[in-house]
Order: C-alpha cells, then sequence, then structure tokens
C-alpha cells in the first residue's frame, strides 16, 4: 500500500508541467530506497515499531524532497545510517542468540564434568573399600586355618598382638607403630605431611622418603594406605591416599604391594599403612 502510493506520488510529480519536476536520479534512488526497506523486512525478524516507523518517515521525507536533490540527499543520508541501524541492531541480537547457546552448552558441560566427577569419587571409595575388604578376608582365613592345624597359606602369615617387629623401633621416630591382628599400623598425623589439599610438605616428603627405607626391609605382602575422611570432603581424602601412595612408590616400595584402601574407622586427621602380614625381623 505505501509503496503503491510512493509510486502514485512520483508519477504525480511527473505528470504536472505546472510544478516542479521530480529528479529522475532521485526518483531512481527512492525506488531503491524502498526495495531495500522491502527485503529488510523480508530478510530478516520483524522489524521494531519504532525503527520501522523511523523508516518510513525518511521515506515520506524522501519523496516529499524528490524535486530539490539538495533536501533529498540530507533525508536520504538519514534513511541510510537508520537502515544501517537495523543491520548493525540484528547483528547484535544474532552474536547475543549465539553467545547465549555458547553459555547453556558451557553450562551444560560443566554439569556434566561434575556429575562424572563424583561417580569418579564413588568408583575410587568402592575400590578402596573392596581392597580393605579383601586383605581383611585374606587375614581372616589365614587366622583360621591355622587355629585349625591347617597348612598356612603360602606367603601369608599372621602378626600376633604380642609381637613387634625388628623395624618398628625405627618407625616411631616418624610415626605411631601398633601391632593388631589384621598387621602392623603405622599412623601419622595428616597436617605432618601435607601443605595443602593434596601437596605434600617437604617434612613430609622428607618423613614419606625415611619411611619408605624402613619398610623395604619389611616382608607385608600388602601396604594399604589409608586416610582418615577429610572436612574437605571423602574425594580429598582419597586423593591424598593417592599421594602417599606415589610417593612411597616413587621412594622404592614395590607398587605390586601397594594399594589404597578406605580411611573409614580412622581418627580425624590421621593417615594410616596397614601392613598386612607383616612378619617380625630379627
Amino acid at each position: 500500500m505505501m509503496r503503491a502510493r510512493h509510486f502514485i506520488a512520483v508519477a504525480l510529480l511527473l505528470a504536472l508541467p505546472g510544478i516542479a519536476v521530480a529528479d529522475i536520479a532521485t526518483s531512481q534512488a527512492l525506488q531503491q530506497a524502498l526495495q531495500r526497506l522491502e527485503k529488510a523486512q523480508r530478510s530478516g525478524p520483524p522489524i521494531p515499531p519504532a525503527t520501522l516507523s523511523g523508516l518510513h518517515s525518511s521515506l515520506r521525507m524522501m519523496t516529499r524532497d524528490q524535486v530539490n536533490p539538495v533536501l533529498f540527499q540530507v533525508d536520504r543520508a538519514i534513511f541510510n545510517a537508520r537502515l544501517a541501524g537495523l543491520s548493525e541492531q540484528r547483528q547484535q541480537v544474532t552474536e547475543q542468540d549465539r553467545f547465549n547457546g555458547l553459555r547453556h552448552q558451557v553450562q551444560s558441560l560443566t554439569r556434566q564434568y561434575q556429575a562424572l566427577q563424583n561417580e569418579y569419587g564413588k568408583l575410587r571409595e568402592q575400590l578402596a573399600s573392596k581392597t580393605m575388604s579383601g586383605a581383611r578376608i585374606q587375614h581372616l582365613q589365614a587366622e583360621i586355618q591355622q587355629q585349625q592345624g591347617a597348612m598356612p597359606i603360602p606367603g601369608v602369615t599372621a602378626t600376633p598382638l604380642t609381637t613387634q617387629p625388628g623395624y618398628s623401633k625405627a618407625l616411631t621416630v616418624y610415626a605411631q607403630v601398633r601391632a593388631a591382628s589384621d598387621g602392623v599400623h603405622v599412623t601419622m598425623p595428616v597436617n605432618s605431611l601435607f601443605s595443602s589439599d593434596t601437596r605434600l610438605s617437604t617434612s613430609g616428603k622428607q618423613r614419606l622418603q625415611a619411611i619408605s627405607g624402613i619398610l623395604k626391609q619389611t616382608t607385608a605382602s600388602e601396604i594399604l594406605v589409608r586416610v582418615a575422611p577429610q572436612p574437605l570432603g571423602a574425594n580429598v581424602a582419597t586423593q591424598r591416599a593417592e599421594t602417599i601412595l606415589r610417593t612411597l612408590r616413587h621412594d622404592g616400595i614395590p607398587g605390586t604391594v601397594l594399594a589404597l584402601a578406605t580411611g573409614l574407622g580412622l581418627s580425624s586427621g590421621t593417615a594410616e599403612l596397614l601392613l598386612v602380614n607383616a612378619s617380625p625381623t630379627p
């Protein structure tokens, strides 16, 4: 409708000999402006009412000033500026939509990562618990067979409560040592080993290095690394136990005898090495 009225106005200006005739160049420019606006309406989202009203106003001014090329160029510049503003506005909206989409993807991936971390922590706790349970079952079977007069299981010996291994005196310099039915317990305060959540302090590294040298004298079939649950969460306790295990292995303890175990039952703030089936040395 608007386009038809514009063309009628142009035709009237050209047809009336008594008034100034519109410049052919301005008429062509006006037609091009109309086409550009129609294209903008077809090719993108709806134009905001205020913006569309301004564009229509510029077209009316251009139609009125066709007979005056100087004023027409001013009107045309205003129209072009408004149309450029519309294009920039649409580009900003597109970029904002793209940004929002990426943000939603990041949030979704973050939630998935957190869920996987939680699941990984649970699996590590289950593995540590199973390792501890298996060691206890093996030792109990050995004790039952010995009490029944059966042949001992190869590589498995019981450590009497009253028997302290020969290396225990050396270990007491660095930790508390206690012999029990399930093995020899070597207990240390966690804060004497770690300077942060999972990083060993310099003195902690030295302590574990010294303990590793002494543990090389043992005949333990397995050394279980345990850390009591931490206020920061079960994952931190497991990570600290892993750090201790890696350090012992680095200091020469065979990886085949090292294993993680749950820290449930330990006094708060303690770490422990349980020497399973450790027999006394002379």
